[in-house]
């Protein structure tokens, strides 16, 4: 019995030491691990109820109510009149307001052609709000020693070649677009049909754009290499990894990976285009992008994403450590583009660059991390300013040009310290004029 508890003390400890990247070596020794633990009768102590998350389990239902809050009704009221209007054919919105949730709601139909209605369960294509939850995993998988932020993509796919000037790409690189690719390459090949694997095989082709590591040019088919990079390291499929990581302890229930689980059940938005005022036409479901998982193939509901803000504003260390947060949420290459496009809508940005996963705005000294996604039909978008323990996900299924001033209006709305230029809607109270919510859970049984 004391030899068997020194095994099990060994098991305990052997995590490895701080900067270690785990091999077959150490997933023998885990599995032996797990294998003496059952014998011994599971004897490691459960977690005890202050590590377990229960208000993203207290999530699961029930809907705060927006009048408490002047700021929500304005956009429960503001997104009511515009899906009336015909500019949205379908939306929903997640709010959490200083570490509060205060909005969770669908508006309008997931289908013009069975009037289905969107309710804060119906599930939308993320598209390109996915490389989020792709650093995520990587940071995850990072503090676990399976793979480094440095590690060269070429030693874990010997076989993948960038080129001989871009064969020092590494992992970080990958995932905070700093591979040397003119911007967006080949994206027209993977709409087109073409297989992923044979357009990476044409990625060396290209030219240098800049060092790698030294400049910022988004990509969607390169970007999607820390997949298999993570498959390789963890002996887990990618989808797999997620779903173990990130979906099941946040408790984000209906969130998915791929085609199939978009369409699991009736409860989905399908795509729309816009074909004149008040018109839209359904159409069919592009698969192209879901062949990069790690770039655009998450799927989510409203609810869902409100566990993924909160999990992003440090509410469920558990589950995602504040260290890693830190980490992928860091700006690391400047993003011009950006910075062009921003100046006319928010006063005082003093800079626009992406991190890991995500993108950032310093406005007025404060702190934005974002991203927006977009394929065929689908347009979303997510915004938070951690150190306010406050954000939003947008998910519609049919681009308005009503969208790229919701993010805008909520940052003045909601965050202390962001003036816009004047593109706040109409309707939308002063910070000063906002009543408190005092409301830390959802209400049960909601709309």
């Amino acid at each position: 019995m004391r030899r068997s508890g020194l095994r099990l003390l060994a098991c305990r400890n052997s995590g490895g030491e701080k900067g270690t990247v785990r091999g077959p070596s150490y997933r023998s020794l885990a599995l032996a691990c797990a294998s003496l633990l059952l014998l011994s009768g599971g004897s490691v102590a459960p977690a005890s109820a202050a590590e377990q998350p229960p208000r993203l389990v207290a999530l699961d239902s029930g809907q705060p109510d927006p009048a408490k809050d002047a700021r929500v009704a304005a956009f429960d009221r503001f997104l009511r009149e515009k899906v009336a209007e015909g500019e949205f054919i379908g939306i929903a919105v997640a709010i959490v307001d200083k570490g509060h949730l205060s909005l969770v709601k669908g508006y309008g139909r997931r289908s013009q052609v069975d009037g289905g209605q969107v309710d804060d369960q119906t599930v939308f294509r993320l598209a390109s709000l996915s490389k989020g939850f792709a650093s995520t995993v990587t940071g995850l998988m990072v503090k676990e020693h399976f793979v480094d932020w440095s590690t060269p993509v070429r030693q874990v796919l010997p076989k993948v070649s960038l080129g001989a000037s871009r064969n020092n790409v590494t992992v970080g690189d990958l995932v905070s677009h700093r591979v040397g690719l003119p911007h967006n390459a080949y994206d027209d090949l993977l709409e087109a049909g073409v297989p992923p694997t044979e357009i990476v095989s044409r990625l060396s082709k290209l030219p240098l754009a800049c060092p790698p590591g030294s400049c910022y040019g988004y990509q969607n088919v390169a970007f999607n290499l820390v997949a298999p990079v993570l498959e390789a390291r963890t002996g887990v499929g990618y989808a797999d990894l997620v779903q173990k990581h990130i979906f099941k302890p946040l408790y984000m229930h209906r969130a998915s990976i791929g085609m199939a689980g978009l369409q699991k059940d009736d409860n989905w938005a399908r795509p729309h285009l816009r074909i004149g005022e008040r018109r839209w036409r359904e159409v069919t479901v592009k698969p192209a992008y879901y062949g990069v998982p790690a770039a655009a193939g998450v799927n989510a509901s409203a609810r869902d994403m409100a566990k993924w803000l909160m999990a992003q504003l440090g509410m469920a260390p558990q589950a995602v450590p504040q260290d890693v947060l830190e980490t992928i949420h860091k700006p690391r290459v400047n993003t011009p583009k950006e910075l062009y496009r921003a100046r006319p809508r928010y006063e005082g940005v003093k800079s626009a660059r992406y991190g890991y996963g995500w993108r950032y705005y310093d406005i007025n000294g404060v702190e934005v991390v974002w991203h927006a996604g977009v394929v065929q039909g689908y347009i979303a978008q997510i915004v938070m300013v951690p150190e306010q323990k406050s954000g939003i996900v947008f998910l519609t299924n049919g681009y308005s040009q009503t969208f790229p001033s919701l993010m805008p209006a909520y940052l003045e709305t909601f965050i202390d310290g962001v003036k816009t230029r004047g593109l706040v809607l109409n309707g939308f109270p002063s910070k000063t004029q906002v009543a408190g919510n005092d409301s830390e859970q959802p209400v049960a049984g909601g709309d």
